[in-house]
């Protein structure tokens, strides 16, 4: 069971990557917690000044969305984005993309890692001679997804690494944070 400061984060990041206000329901559903949970969250992302709540559902605010910058940079990811293209080479209806500070160590463990969270598949890359390889075999993306390739290319500097999830839910895809952010929390 997560924990509520990473059902939280996860929330803020669903928020963040909407184009429209998402209600209570929808939120319970695409982070598998229960709407009570959710209602708890959202009455305290609103007391902070991280969520407005709207007639027609909620949204992230400025402070929110900077509160969650700051939360996932402390995590050791720079960057999150959905990635609608890797479903083609992977699976589930929602997959994103998180660009982490510094390499996997162990590929395999956390692709596992990531699947024991929920998501149907996970595929990391990293920057190897000027495009991105997919270790073990360092095989390039752009074999598998040319427009993929070009889309992550940009955001990922030497050292650094990109981790892509899918699953049926926003919950299966946003497993990173919860794996690279419960530490953090814990400590608090």
């Amino acid at each position: 069971m997560k924990s509520r400061e990473i059902a939280y984060l996860q929330m803020l990041a669903v928020l963040a990557i909407s184009n429209t206000p998402r209600g209570r329901k929808n939120l319970a559903e695409e982070l598998k917690i229960g709407e009570g949970v959710v209602r708890t969250l959202l009455e305290g992302g609103r007391d902070l000044g991280h969520v407005a709540v709207l007639k027609g559902g909620v949204k992230i605010t400025e402070a929110g969305s900077e509160f969650l910058r700051e939360a996932l940079a402390l995590c050791g990811i720079t960057k999150m984005l959905p990635l609608d293209d890797a479903k083609k080479i992977l699976c589930g209806r929602r997959c994103m993309g998180f660009i982490t500070m510094e390499g996997v160590k162990d590929v395999i463990g956390l692709r596992d890692s990531l699947v024991r969270l929920g998501a149907c598949g996970a595929l990391i890359a990293v920057p190897r001679e000027g495009k991105l390889a997919l270790p073990p075999l360092d095989d390039p993306l752009e074999k598998y997804d040319k427009r993929l390739a070009e889309t992550l290319k940009p955001y990922v500097e030497d050292g650094g690494s990109v981790v892509i999830a899918c699953g049926d839910t926003f919950s299966d895809a946003l497993g990173l944070i919860a794996l690279r952010c419960s530490q953090l929390v814990a400590k608090q």
